[in-house]
């Protein structure tokens, strides 16, 4: 349990050459660190066992001359039940209530790499149920986590990152040249976040220009705007106002299940749309495109918080990470209509756009109306007709 270092929780004994070991008395806890140790590389080891004010003491038995221990605990000894005290963090008479405990936990979800499912979830239950058994947690807490979901590893030259091997990344020079969040995005795109990566695969260049992107669309006075229009709309506007409701629904349902890198994804393929939207014949519709521009922000503001925050403020005033979570419409998720693929013997022939609610006998009535169908068919009749309504028929001929 004990380290040869400063950094960590001090080992509350006293070693005298009279008494031995004796334990710090509970009036004079807790033992602080010393803020004026000195760490080089000449002396080396613990910094503590050459600061004379905290290793010379007396013996609280005897009252002679004694050393203070000066290894400390590992870390996991703080970091196995900070969760605890988090529920009740000014509570200046104990490490916290179990009243404060019972409402609070158990945590919602812990998110950790592999090393914390074997290590420091093991410790964490550990505290958690022995705190429980002697009465400093509440007793029906026998589980501090609720979930588990383990992150994957950042490779790089083949190996994971290590403090210790020293091959790492800093992230300074990024900070400068694309910002905090481009490297934010090109982690979340990378990969599903169970799984490990290889530092080289980032884009960050494209996640920079993604958001340059998206400041050029969303910015007052942007020249994107130049054609937007008021008064009615248009089936275009309202193509839009449904893929708009659509994106909420989908970032909603995608950070739901962890799935980060399609939910950037979605934010590139929307932005795409509406660099259509605004290029087309009509204009743009200033409601439309500004409605889904505040939605975009939105679900992108968990991803990217210091474009969206700026945006947004420029935008409405306020700050977009106070706004309620945006809603979908459920009728608008609704297509009226799909494209339906026809296919002659297994291979696709044709595509056409039909009403969603098609049923069978319409499906294959279209099917066999089709030139490329009629075509195969050379005036016989199909030997079977597939039809799986409104997306797919299949005629064998």
């Amino acid at each position: 349990m004990s380290r040869q270092r400063f950094w960590g929780t001090p080992i509350p004994m006293i070693h005298c050459e009279a008494c031995g070991t004796v334990p710090v008395p509970a009036a004079d806890l807790p033992i602080e660190l010393p803020l004026d140790v000195t760490f080089s590389e000449e002396q080396g080891g613990n910094p503590l066992a050459s600061h004379d004010a905290f290793v010379n003491t007396s013996c609280p038995s005897c009252g002679n001359a004694a050393k203070r221990e000066t290894d400390t605990m590992d870390t996991f000894v703080d970091s196995s039940w900070y969760f605890l005290r988090f529920t009740d963090p000014w509570n200046d008479e104990a490490p916290f209530s179990p009243d404060s405990a019972a409402r609070w936990l158990p945590v919602d979800q812990y998110i950790g790499g592999v090393e914390h499912a074997i290590l420091h979830l093991m410790y964490a239950r550990f505290f958690t149920k022995a705190l429980a058994d002697l009465g400093v947690a509440p007793p029906g807490l026998r589980e501090p986590f609720q979930r588990l979901f383990t992150q994957g590893m950042i490779r790089l030259g083949g190996t994971k990152m290590s403090k210790s091997k020293g091959n790492l990344v800093a992230p300074e020079p990024i900070l400068d040249r694309q910002g905090a969040d481009a490297l934010r995005l090109a982690h979340l795109q990378v990969k599903p976040p169970q799984e490990d990566v290889d530092w080289e695969d980032f884009g960050i260049d494209g996640c920079a220009k993604f958001l340059a992107r998206v400041w050029r669309l969303a910015a007052p006075g942007s020249d994107l705007w130049t054609d937007a229009r008021a008064g009615d709309t248009t089936g275009a506007d309202a193509d839009i106002d449904r893929a708009t409701h659509r994106l909420v629904a989908r970032i909603t349902d995608e950070y739901d299940r962890w799935s980060y890198n399609t939910a950037i994804a979605g934010f590139m393929e929307f932005t795409n749309t509406l660099y259509r939207y605004v290029q087309v014949d009509d204009g743009p519709h200033t409601d439309t495109l500004d409605a889904a521009i505040d939605a975009l922000l939105q679900v992108m503001a968990p991803a990217a918080p210091h474009l969206c925050a700026e945006l947004w403020e420029m935008r409405r005033g306020g700050h977009v990470h106070l706004e309620p979570w945006p809603e979908a419409d459920p009728v608008k998720l609704v297509d009226d209509t799909v494209t339906m693929v026809i296919q002659v013997n297994g291979k696709v022939r044709d595509r056409v756009e039909v009403p969603a609610d098609l049923d069978e006998a319409a499906a294959e009535a279209l099917a066999l109306a089709s030139d490329k169908v009629l075509a195969a068919l050379a005036g016989g009749a199909p030997r079977r007709v597939i039809v799986r309504a409104p997306k797919l028929v299949n005629v064998v001929v």
